[in-house]
């Protein structure tokens, strides 16, 4: 009797690890590269050198990677990010924090399939010739939406990450703020899959379970 209970305790436990598996850990969903030659995302500076703005419009780009498996996908990429703090230097790297938005899409104007858009907050940091405005959630804030990428893909813990390349001029502050430069771009995102649904079978086997204890306990009681 004790061998029975035990090996039916077993059972009822595999269903229950089967159903309800553990969250999937972050996973790269959307990865591209610039394709269009030149600088153009620009980093432009207020009259009153206090605020620099992080812009480009229409900027075409190949994705590399899409909800996590490989792809080569011709977008645009629409990137607007405006500082709001003063930039500071650390350790030889100016450091500024900055709020905006973006989008990957597969028309000019943020038209056409929306791989990828949202919106940030967090810091740039670089010196020399790059710069990286690198966003983690938590601690701080990103926010994603898609019309290909499953909601469920798009869950805690949120990475983004925009690489500028080819700065120029060279990374530096004027006034309180980062001064004008334009640059090249490339771009990662990441986030939470989310925790695996149970399939029909397993469910059954958990129902399965939950049954035959409910039946044992109830010969038991009588």
């Amino acid at each position: 009797m004790r061998l029975k209970q035990k090996a039916l305790a077993v059972a009822f436990g595999t269903a229950v690890s089967m159903g309800f598996a553990q969250a999937a850990g972050a996973t790269t969903i959307l990865a591209f590269t610039q394709t269009v030659g030149g600088s153009p995302i620009t980093a432009t500076e207020n009259g009153a050198n206090t605020a620099t703005t992080i812009a480009g419009t229409d900027v075409a780009v190949n994705i590399g990677t899409l909800d996590g498996a490989g792809a080569n996908i011709s977008a645009f990429l629409t990137l607007n990010a405006t500082s709001t703090n003063a930039a500071t230097l650390v350790v030889g790297n100016v450091v500024q924090k900055y709020s905006g938005t973006f989008s990957v899409t597969s028309a000019t104007g943020g038209g056409g399939t929306n791989y990828l858009s949202g919106s940030f907050s967090d810091q740039v940091f670089g010196s020399g010739a790059s710069l990286t405005l690198s966003v983690a959630q938590p601690p701080d804030s990103v926010t994603f939406s898609s019309s290909v990428i499953p909601a469920a893909h798009l869950g805690l813990d949120r990475g983004l990450s925009f690489s500028f390349a080819n700065v120029s001029p060279s990374v530096a502050i004027q006034g309180s703020s980062l001064r004008s430069a334009s640059m090249s771009v490339t771009g990662t995102a990441s986030a939470n899959v989310g925790s695996q649904v149970p399939e029909p079978a397993t469910l059954l086997l958990l129902g399965s379970g939950l049954t035959a204890l409910a039946a044992r306990f109830r010969r038991r009681s009588a």
